[in-house]
Protein backbone atom coordinates (compact mmCIF):
# COMPACT_ATOMS: atom_id res chain seq x y z
CA UNK A 1 0.00 0.00 0.00
CA UNK A 2 1.34 3.86 -1.04
CA UNK A 3 1.97 6.10 1.51
CA UNK A 4 2.47 9.70 1.39
CA UNK A 5 6.18 11.12 2.38
CA UNK A 6 7.74 14.31 2.32
CA UNK A 7 11.72 14.27 3.50
CA UNK A 8 14.47 16.07 2.25
CA UNK A 9 17.14 14.25 0.07
CA UNK A 10 20.97 14.67 -0.50
CA UNK A 11 21.82 13.31 -3.36
CA UNK A 12 25.70 12.47 -4.91
CA UNK A 13 27.18 12.56 -8.06
CA UNK A 14 26.79 8.72 -8.72
CA UNK A 15 24.32 8.49 -11.93
CA UNK A 16 21.54 6.12 -10.81
CA UNK A 17 17.92 5.38 -12.58
CA UNK A 18 14.73 4.27 -11.39
CA UNK A 19 10.86 4.06 -11.48
CA UNK A 20 8.63 4.59 -8.78
CA UNK A 21 5.29 2.01 -9.98
CA UNK A 22 2.34 3.43 -7.50
CA UNK A 23 3.20 6.97 -6.87
CA UNK A 24 3.67 10.30 -8.01
CA UNK A 25 6.58 12.22 -6.82
CA UNK A 26 7.49 15.99 -6.63
CA UNK A 27 11.06 16.67 -6.34
CA UNK A 28 11.63 20.23 -5.39
CA UNK A 29 15.12 22.53 -5.57
CA UNK A 30 16.27 23.66 -2.26
CA UNK A 31 20.11 23.90 -3.06
CA UNK A 32 22.74 23.10 -5.74
CA UNK A 33 21.47 21.03 -8.80
CA UNK A 34 20.12 17.76 -9.08
CA UNK A 35 20.03 16.95 -12.99
CA UNK A 36 17.25 15.36 -14.28
CA UNK A 37 15.75 12.71 -17.23
CA UNK A 38 12.52 11.46 -17.82
CA UNK A 39 10.81 10.28 -21.52
CA UNK A 40 12.37 12.61 -23.86
CA UNK A 41 12.46 15.84 -21.35
CA UNK A 42 15.11 16.84 -18.80
CA UNK A 43 16.92 19.00 -17.01
CA UNK A 44 18.34 20.84 -13.81
CA UNK A 45 16.14 20.80 -10.31
CA UNK A 46 17.30 24.36 -8.88
CA UNK A 47 15.82 26.48 -6.00
CA UNK A 48 12.46 28.14 -7.81
CA UNK A 49 12.08 24.66 -10.06
CA UNK A 50 10.32 21.59 -9.41
CA UNK A 51 10.19 18.59 -11.17
CA UNK A 52 6.75 16.40 -11.40
CA UNK A 53 7.35 12.29 -12.32
CA UNK A 54 4.23 10.93 -13.14
CA UNK A 55 3.94 7.09 -11.43
CA UNK A 56 5.88 4.76 -13.82
CA UNK A 57 7.73 7.09 -15.29
CA UNK A 58 11.55 5.84 -15.34
CA UNK A 59 14.02 8.62 -14.45
CA UNK A 60 17.83 8.63 -14.44
CA UNK A 61 19.68 11.88 -11.78
CA UNK A 62 22.73 12.47 -10.57
CA UNK A 63 24.00 15.75 -8.58
CA UNK A 64 27.40 17.02 -9.92
CA UNK A 65 27.22 19.50 -5.96
CA UNK A 66 25.35 17.42 -3.58
CA UNK A 67 22.13 18.78 -4.40
CA UNK A 68 20.09 19.18 -1.75
CA UNK A 69 15.60 18.86 -2.66
CA UNK A 70 12.60 18.67 -0.88
CA UNK A 71 10.88 15.30 -1.82
CA UNK A 72 7.22 14.63 -1.70
CA UNK A 73 5.93 11.05 -2.88
CA UNK A 74 1.90 10.96 -2.93
CA UNK A 75 -0.37 8.41 -4.55
CA UNK A 76 -1.79 10.47 -7.72
CA UNK A 77 -5.34 9.12 -6.68
CA UNK A 78 -5.77 9.46 -3.05
CA UNK A 79 -5.90 13.36 -2.08
CA UNK A 80 -4.25 14.51 0.99
CA UNK A 81 -6.40 15.35 3.64
CA UNK A 82 -8.02 18.41 3.10
CA UNK A 83 -7.99 18.33 -0.58
CA UNK A 84 -10.54 15.82 -1.47
CA UNK A 85 -12.37 18.77 -3.17
CA UNK A 86 -9.56 19.01 -5.55
CA UNK A 87 -8.86 15.23 -6.38
CA UNK A 88 -9.63 15.65 -10.48
CA UNK A 89 -7.19 18.50 -10.03
CA UNK A 90 -4.42 16.48 -8.34
CA UNK A 91 -4.62 13.63 -11.00
CA UNK A 92 -3.99 16.18 -13.70
CA UNK A 93 -1.10 17.41 -11.87
CA UNK A 94 0.34 14.56 -11.70
CA UNK A 95 -0.31 12.64 -14.62
CA UNK A 96 2.72 13.70 -16.61
CA UNK A 97 6.23 14.19 -15.54
CA UNK A 98 7.77 17.69 -16.54
CA UNK A 99 10.04 20.26 -14.74
CA UNK A 100 8.17 23.36 -13.70
CA UNK A 101 9.60 27.22 -12.56
CA UNK A 102 7.62 27.80 -9.26
CA UNK A 103 5.97 31.37 -8.43
CA UNK A 104 8.24 33.22 -5.82
CA UNK A 105 5.10 32.56 -3.32
CA UNK A 106 5.30 29.13 -3.66
CA UNK A 107 9.50 29.27 -3.51
CA UNK A 108 9.25 30.62 0.09
CA UNK A 109 6.96 28.40 1.14
CA UNK A 110 8.89 25.17 0.26
CA UNK A 111 11.92 27.20 1.85
CA UNK A 112 10.11 27.68 4.67
CA UNK A 113 8.53 24.02 5.09
CA UNK A 114 11.92 22.48 4.23
CA UNK A 115 13.25 24.10 7.31
CA UNK A 116 10.03 22.86 9.25
CA UNK A 117 10.51 19.36 8.50
CA UNK A 118 14.18 19.23 9.10
CA UNK A 119 13.15 20.40 12.80
CA UNK A 120 9.93 18.87 13.45
CA UNK A 121 9.88 15.68 11.29
CA UNK A 122 6.32 14.99 12.45
CA UNK A 123 4.78 17.87 11.01
CA UNK A 124 5.80 16.06 7.05
CA UNK A 125 2.25 15.16 6.38
CA UNK A 126 0.65 18.12 7.63
CA UNK A 127 3.73 20.36 5.44
CA UNK A 128 2.89 17.66 1.96
CA UNK A 129 -0.46 18.78 1.74
CA UNK A 130 -0.02 22.70 2.12
CA UNK A 131 2.71 22.22 -0.53
CA UNK A 132 0.47 19.96 -3.07
CA UNK A 133 -2.43 22.34 -2.56
CA UNK A 134 -0.23 25.36 -3.03
CA UNK A 135 0.52 23.37 -6.91
CA UNK A 136 -3.08 23.08 -7.26
CA UNK A 137 -4.26 26.66 -6.35
CA UNK A 138 -1.84 28.65 -7.84
CA UNK A 139 -0.50 27.44 -11.04
CA UNK A 140 3.08 28.39 -11.76
CA UNK A 141 3.85 31.06 -14.39
CA UNK A 142 3.47 30.04 -18.20
CA UNK A 143 6.54 29.45 -20.07
CA UNK A 144 7.65 32.27 -22.30
CA UNK A 145 9.26 29.93 -24.62
CA UNK A 146 7.44 27.17 -26.93
CA UNK A 147 9.15 24.34 -25.85
CA UNK A 148 7.73 21.81 -27.99
CA UNK A 149 8.84 23.77 -31.09
CA UNK A 150 11.88 24.26 -29.63
CA UNK A 151 12.32 20.45 -28.70
CA UNK A 152 10.87 19.45 -32.29
CA UNK A 153 13.33 21.15 -34.02
CA UNK A 154 16.40 20.62 -32.19
CA UNK A 155 15.50 16.80 -32.41
CA UNK A 156 14.67 17.32 -36.13
CA UNK A 157 19.07 19.46 -36.68
CA UNK A 158 20.53 17.54 -34.10
CA UNK A 159 22.93 16.16 -36.21
CA UNK A 160 23.76 19.13 -37.58
CA UNK A 161 25.72 22.66 -35.65
CA UNK A 162 22.75 24.59 -34.23
CA UNK A 163 23.35 28.55 -33.20
CA UNK A 164 21.55 30.33 -30.67
CA UNK A 165 19.93 32.75 -33.32
CA UNK A 166 18.38 29.33 -35.00
CA UNK A 167 16.70 29.00 -31.53
CA UNK A 168 15.61 32.45 -30.91
CA UNK A 169 14.26 33.33 -34.25
CA UNK A 170 11.99 30.39 -34.04
CA UNK A 171 11.22 31.56 -30.58
CA UNK A 172 10.23 34.98 -32.29
CA UNK A 173 12.55 36.37 -29.72
CA UNK A 174 15.81 38.48 -30.46
CA UNK A 175 19.28 36.24 -28.66
CA UNK A 176 19.25 38.45 -25.95
CA UNK A 177 16.02 37.83 -24.70
CA UNK A 178 16.34 34.26 -25.76
CA UNK A 179 18.87 33.47 -23.62
CA UNK A 180 16.86 36.04 -20.48
CA UNK A 181 14.10 33.58 -21.13
CA UNK A 182 16.08 30.30 -21.04
CA UNK A 183 17.40 31.31 -17.88
CA UNK A 184 14.05 32.39 -16.34
CA UNK A 185 12.33 29.05 -17.84
CA UNK A 186 14.95 26.15 -17.96
CA UNK A 187 17.51 27.54 -15.52
CA UNK A 188 20.73 27.48 -18.35
CA UNK A 189 21.71 29.22 -20.92
CA UNK A 190 20.45 27.77 -24.72
CA UNK A 191 23.73 26.24 -25.17
CA UNK A 192 23.14 24.26 -22.51
CA UNK A 193 19.80 23.46 -22.85
CA UNK A 194 21.07 22.16 -26.23
CA UNK A 195 24.18 20.25 -24.74
CA UNK A 196 21.42 18.26 -22.35
CA UNK A 197 18.96 17.69 -25.23
CA UNK A 198 21.94 16.20 -27.02
CA UNK A 199 22.78 14.13 -24.42
CA UNK A 200 19.45 13.31 -23.12
CA UNK A 201 18.79 12.13 -26.81
CA UNK A 202 22.06 9.86 -26.73
CA UNK A 203 21.45 8.36 -23.45
CA UNK A 204 18.11 7.55 -25.33
CA UNK A 205 19.63 5.62 -28.35
CA UNK A 206 22.21 3.72 -25.83
CA UNK A 207 19.34 2.67 -24.09
CA UNK A 208 16.89 1.61 -26.89
CA UNK A 209 18.99 0.82 -29.69
CA UNK A 210 21.82 -0.76 -30.97
CA UNK A 211 23.46 1.63 -33.14
CA UNK A 212 27.34 2.23 -32.61
CA UNK A 213 28.57 4.44 -30.37
CA UNK A 214 30.18 6.38 -33.29
CA UNK A 215 26.34 6.34 -35.54
CA UNK A 216 24.78 7.94 -32.11
CA UNK A 217 27.59 10.53 -31.92
CA UNK A 218 27.39 11.65 -35.33
CA UNK A 219 23.52 11.36 -34.98
CA UNK A 220 23.66 13.43 -31.78
CA UNK A 221 25.83 16.36 -33.18
CA UNK A 222 29.25 15.37 -31.99
CA UNK A 223 32.60 16.04 -34.58
CA UNK A 224 34.20 12.55 -33.29
CA UNK A 225 33.44 9.52 -30.66
CA UNK A 226 35.91 10.58 -28.50
CA UNK A 227 34.74 14.41 -27.94
CA UNK A 228 31.33 12.70 -27.81
CA UNK A 229 32.55 10.08 -25.15
CA UNK A 230 33.98 13.32 -22.86
CA UNK A 231 31.24 14.93 -23.00
CA UNK A 232 28.51 11.97 -21.96
CA UNK A 233 30.65 11.10 -19.23
CA UNK A 234 31.02 14.33 -17.78
CA UNK A 235 27.02 14.93 -17.91
CA UNK A 236 26.32 11.67 -17.20
CA UNK A 237 29.05 10.60 -14.48
CA UNK A 238 29.49 7.57 -16.87
CA UNK A 239 30.79 6.03 -19.94
CA UNK A 240 28.08 5.21 -23.11
CA UNK A 241 29.59 2.16 -22.96
CA UNK A 242 29.39 2.06 -19.03
CA UNK A 243 25.67 2.77 -19.91
CA UNK A 244 25.01 0.78 -22.77
CA UNK A 245 26.25 -2.31 -20.43
CA UNK A 246 23.83 -1.77 -18.01
CA UNK A 247 21.14 -2.09 -20.88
Amino acid sequence: MSTTRLDIHHYSGDAAAHTHEEQAQLVFGLQGTLELAFNNDGGPVQAGRVAIIAASDRHAFFSPDQGRCLVLDVDPDVPLPGLEPQRDSQLQLLEHSRLSPLTPAQTRLVSSLAGLIDQHPWLAEQSAALLLGSLLGQPAPARRLPLEKLNAFIEAHMAYPLEVADLARLSGLSSSRFNHWCLQDLGCTPLEYLRRRRLLRARQLLEHSRLPVSEIAARCGYGSQSAFTQAFRKHWQQSPSSLRKQH
